[in-house]
């Protein structure tokens, strides 16, 4: 009852919240109105803007002075605007370019020649509490405009931008709708801390990267990327995997600009796996039964059916299920497309923005949704956003951002190890089982009596059965408020103070139901045996979540220019945040509910109940200082301490400091008027940042709930508390020192530009798991154990290699990474993880996560090759096996023969991106790729590795087969479980894939209609588009994605890169339309 007045309370201070931003918001915008100007009759002027070439400028503001009335030139510059009077000042404006104003006086017609704003182009960077000019930058900084942003069909901002900067690896592994990407940037640096970056949206630290799947990417306005330390470490503990700060759009001065973009399309699974079909299935199975019968001292002229041995107790394997002889008889059934569709996703978009010089807004609403290329999965998202600035006086400005959202997701087990997934069923099952029998049964071996007879198992379960149970349910839900609020005073000539208050309020729910007609694999039902169903494999439960994270921010900033030649920019402040979360979990009882009349968690006799709530929080000192002298001499210092209530007492506080410096060569004399290299700036920069991203009660030792039966378990059960874990007083931040060098370069007056970076990056006191004697009664606690490395090469080029009449921009980048454990524990003992058939092993000099088996050298072709060895140590091997090599030349293979097959690190990430234009038409490509990773493929090991059993690569055609019919001779021979020797279902190379790859990751063209068509129907802009996503992937490896990413793996890179049977990738084709009033 307590938790529940805590919780009410709670969502009524957020309620009480969102209203007063609301009237807040409102009353701004209604402001507006204040500011607007009328006339008489209108005066109609025409004309065109140009640049310094003779250029035609697109996208020029045009606002007649001191209204809201405005317009904006088209793609050739023109434009055609109606003003009050002769005496009409228009205000002509554009980013990178000084602002102009004009007279209309007795003109009809205005020729206006914009000219370049060297500051002004250097003010486009956003960096940690406060913007830099690009050319004053020490740091390594990458930006993201809305342009690059808005030609990518993606329902999240940072897939956006995959492949579009240097160092940074935007990997969509889970094709899921709604799934985030995963983001590393110079590599991965924690083993069990998170290794994702802050992001920080309009100075909102998000508590969680997967919050930002809920902005809409056409609200933001550039996305700036924190790649080293210098940059990140006015972040703190927070900064240590590198900062991306999204900033949305904002208002801009003129009349209301209203915009409608809407796009649809489909999607479909970009990669069919190649697997067997009917016929040769079976013939792999008869393969298998004869093989074993003929190995066990059969006769081969005795017929299916009556091979037997006396006293033999499993003669089932010497037999094929009758009903195999007649394959003409039986389905040919693809299970893939069995559940997989072509599926649609649209998407609504419409803003509005404008303003005076006293007021500016920007509003926009987004639906989007998404249907799954897995049938019955979708995903839904509704957004609105306000944000509103307002000048109070000539030294307040106050601003509200408002962004309420609300997310649903449909799902299914699609994704998991085994049968636990409805990809990898789909996968395993035989192709000559029809999905559903005549007697409506779903198609499963567990349906087949005769089938189990013959030793087939009771697994896969039916892939399908999910998507024709109607009472089957589980539907994720989340609504947000992601808000900010400012107020700033500008108190002297160039001193500054701002106050932010931001905070992200959400709630999830979760409501799921297992009917009893879900089969379950020890379970099945739906067949002759189980026709109604099983009520013993209900399962229901419900989830609630709620947190709220704030942050309130403080910052005094000091801008000022001396003596013409030095420039101090400084600021320093302190940061308060907090975050506190409930959670509540209701489960049904399995083997508690009568029926499935009502599908809910109480409708089980026995419900069970946990709650949890969660703080913590984060105390913060920053300052920074930026100098320039004659701006070529620039340095930057940075300073921040943390406190954090994760850590234990003695190891609360930290401090996190940077420094930066550049040498802007060509602003020297010799350089100065050169006209091959416009900039050369050469920088460099060291910086400690740290990584808090750990549990919330890590250090403590704390008190699990338990229950125990007394006497002599006939007694009554009773709950208790028992230690949980044990503490570590001692347990500190892990840290990363970066050291970073490079070269910036623009050629032909910035036609060309080169930024090459070299870093270094330590991650020292790594967090994780340690072993601790089993006397403890713990396994392990968490401690500092160890250090990594990464360091790499980034290299950025982009050019405009055509300007007229033909435009053509290109851009590339290549990244090196090489990431290397340098220590671990005192006696640098290597780290071995457990996963399903394997395991992945973490050593001291090579990267993390080695997968850890086997290496295969061939098979055995001759049962007298496999006597001779190396024998597998138990059991033995025989003809058809798989031979390994020997690592230790005992001419047996175990355990100390296993070895690093690969991992899941590329050794170099990069992306090609393009725009063409000529005249109304443009095109944009996105290339992306990697080179030098691998994937483990646990799918293999059940549909490679030949168990007869269930289907199979289609490559297993060529197995060995006898030694007269060797195959390729990489390939084992077929078997059933019985008769697994060798060790052909150890984790072993053949399993290990190289995942290097080059996809098309974006494709679009668009077409804009012309200026003189516009005038005509009073539109501002008019553009229609058809645009392709993931259109082809080039790759060897033989799975669905080759970015694919684990489901257990969570945050570790000690094990990425491991294919369960993951969500597949969609290839998308839409076709949209962008118009504007």
């Amino acid at each position: 009852m307590k938790k529940c007045v805590q919780a009410n309370r709670l969502l009524l201070r957020a309620t009480r919240l969102i209203c007063t931003q609301v009237v807040l918001a409102l009353a701004l915008v209604g402001v507006t109105y204040g500011f607007d100007g009328s006339g008489m009759a209108d005066i109609t002027v025409s004309g065109i803007v140009t640049d310094e070439k003779g250029e035609g400028v697109p996208g020029v503001s045009i606002v007649v002075k001191g209204s809201t009335r405005g317009t904006n030139t088209d793609q050739k510059g023109s434009f055609q605007i109606s003003v009050p009077s002769e005496n009409t000042v228009l205000v002509f404006s554009f980013v990178g370019y000084e602002p102009q104003e004009a007279v209309v006086g007795n003109r009809i017609s205005l020729a206006i020649r914009m000219k370049t704003d060297q500051k002004s182009l250097n003010e486009v960077i956003v960096v940690g509490y406060g913007t830099q000019r690009k050319k004053d930058l020490t740091g390594s900084v990458a930006s993201v405009g809305a342009t690059e942003i808005k030609n990518v069909v993606a329902n999240n901002g940072l897939t956006a931008i995959a492949g579009l900067v240097a160092g940074v690896q935007i990997t969509q592994g889970n094709g899921r709708p709604g799934a985030n990407p995963v983001v590393r940037i110079r590599g991965n640096g924690s083993f069990n801390a998170s290794n994702t970056p802050l992001i920080v949206v309009d100075g909102m630290p998000l508590n969680n990267a997967d919050d930002f799947n809920l902005i809409n990417p056409a609200d933001i306005e550039s996305m700036d990327i924190l790649k080293d330390a210098a940059s990140a470490a006015i972040y703190g503990s927070r900064g240590g995997n590198g900062v991306i700060i999204v900033t949305t759009k904002k208002g801009k001065a003129g009349k209301p600009k209203i915009t409608l973009d809407y796009y649809t399309g489909v999607q479909q699974v970009s990669k069919y796996i190649d697997l067997l079909h009917r016929d040769d299935d079976i013939t792999y199975i008869k393969e298998t039964t004869n093989q074993e019968w003929i190995r066990a001292g059969g006769n081969p002229a005795t017929p299916n059916g009556s091979r037997s041995i006396l006293g033999n107790a499993n003669n089932s394997r010497f037999n094929y299920p009758a009903i195999l002889d007649n394959p003409a008889n039986l389905p040919d059934t693809d299970w893939q497309r069995e559940i997989f569709q072509t599926a649609p996703i649209n998407n609504y978009q419409i803003s509005a923005q404008g303003g005076t010089d006293k007021l500016v807004y920007y509003v926009s609403g987004n639906y989007f949704q998404q249907a799954g290329v897995v049938k019955t999965t979708n995903y839904d998202r509704y957004s609105v956003r306000a944000n509103v600035e307002a000048s109070v006086s000539n030294r307040i400005k106050v601003g509200v951002s408002l962004s309420p959202s609300y997310a649903k997701e449909k799902l299914i087990p699609t994704d998991g190890h085994f049968n636990d997934g409805i990809i990898n069923q789909a996968l395993l099952m035989p192709p000559w089982i029809a999905p559903r029998t005549a007697d409506g049964y779903y198609g499963q071996i567990a349906g087949y009596p005769d089938l189990i007879a013959n030793g087939f198992p009771a697994t896969p379960t039916s892939p399908v059965q999910f998507f024709y149970e109607p009472n089957y349910k589980n539907v994720s839900e989340s609504a947000r408020l992601l808000g900010s609020n400012f107020v700033e005073f500008q108190l002297i000539d160039g001193l500054s103070f701002r106050t932010n208050f931001n905070y992200d309020w959400r709630t999830q729910w979760l409501n799921y139901y297992r009917p009893s007609t879900i089969a379950l694999s020890s379970s099945p039902v739906l067949t002759p045996a189980y026709p109604k169903g099983n009520l013993a494999n209900i399962d229901s439960r419900h989830e609630e979540r709620r947190g709220l994270n704030y942050v309130w921010e403080n910052i005094v900033s000091y801008n000022k220019t001396f003596a013409q030649n030095h420039r101090i920019a400084a600021l320093a402040g302190y940061t308060v945040q907090k975050f506190t979360e409930e959670s509540a979990r209701l489960t049904g009882q399995s083997g508690t509910y009568s029926n499935d009349q009502i599908q809910y968690v109480t409708a089980a006799s026995v419900v069970n109940a946990t709650a949890d709530k969660q703080q913590w929080s984060l105390l913060s000192y920053l300052a920074r200082v930026n100098y320039g002298y004659k701006d070529k001499y620039l340095i930057t210092a940075a300073i921040r301490r943390d406190g954090s209530s994760r850590f234990a007492t003695n190891n609360k506080w930290a401090v996190f400091p940077s420094v930066s410096a550049a040498w802007l060569i060509s602003e020297e004399p010799f350089l100065r008027n050169n006209r091959i290299f416009s900039t050369v700036k050469v920088r460099g920069s060291y910086g400690v940042t740290g990584n808090f991203n750990i549990g919330n009660y890590t250090s403590l030792g704390l008190l699990a709930k338990d229950n125990y039966v007394f006497g002599n378990g006939t007694g009554m059960l009773t709950n208790g508390l028992a230690p949980g874990n044990l503490a570590n007083r001692s347990l500190s931040w892990e840290t990363n020192r970066q050291t970073d060098f490079g070269l910036d370069i623009g050629l032909l007056s910035e036609r060309i530009q080169v930024n090459l970076d070299w870093y270094d990056r330590k991650t020292e006191n790594l967090l994780y798991a340690r072993p601790v004697p089993a006397i403890t009664g713990f396994s392990s606690y968490l401690g500092n154990i160890g250090d990594i490395r990464n360091h790499g090469i980034e290299l950025n080029i982009n050019g405009r290699v055509l300007t007229s009449p033909v435009k053509l921009s290109l851009g590339g980048n290549l990244t090196a990474n090489r990431n290397e454990v340098l220590r671990l524990g005192e006696t640098n003992a290597p780290v071995y993880v457990n996963i399903p058939s394997g395991t992945v092993k973490t050593e001291v000099g090579k990267p993390f996560g080695q997968f850890f088996g086997y290496e295969v050298v061939g098979v055995f072709n001759t049962q007298d090759a496999a006597l001779a060895g190396p024998q597998w140590a138990t059991g033995g091997s025989m003809a058809g096996d798989l031979k390994f090599r020997d690592v230790n030349g005992d001419n047996r293979i175990n355990a100390d023969d296993r070895v690093s097959l690969g991992n899941s690190q590329a050794n170099f990430i990069f992306g090609f991106n393009g725009k063409l234009s000529y005249k109304n038409f443009d095109l944009d490509f996105i290339f992306q790729g990697s080179q030098g990773n691998q994937t483990l493929s646990l799918t293999h090991r059940f549909i490679g590795v030949n168990t007869a059993i269930y289907n199979a690569y289609a490559f297993t055609n060529n197995r060995w087969k006898s030694p007269t019919e060797p195959g390729d001779g990489m390939i084992q021979r077929v078997y059933t479980n019985s008769q697994n020797t060798g060790g052909n279902t150890q984790l072993n190379s053949n399993w290990v894939y190289d995942a290097s790859y080059l996809r098309l990751r974006n494709l679009t063209i668009g077409y804009n209609l012309p200026s003189a068509l516009l005038s005509k129907v009073k539109m501002s802009s008019s553009r229609f588009y058809v645009s392709a996503q993931n259109l082809f992937t080039l790759t060897k490896y033989i799975g669905y994605n080759p970015e694919v990413s684990n489901v257990d793996g969570g945050e570790s890179p000690a094990v990425a890169g491991i294919d369960y049977g993951t969500y597949p990738l969609a290839r998308t084709f839409t076709f949209g339309i962008n118009l504007g009033f």
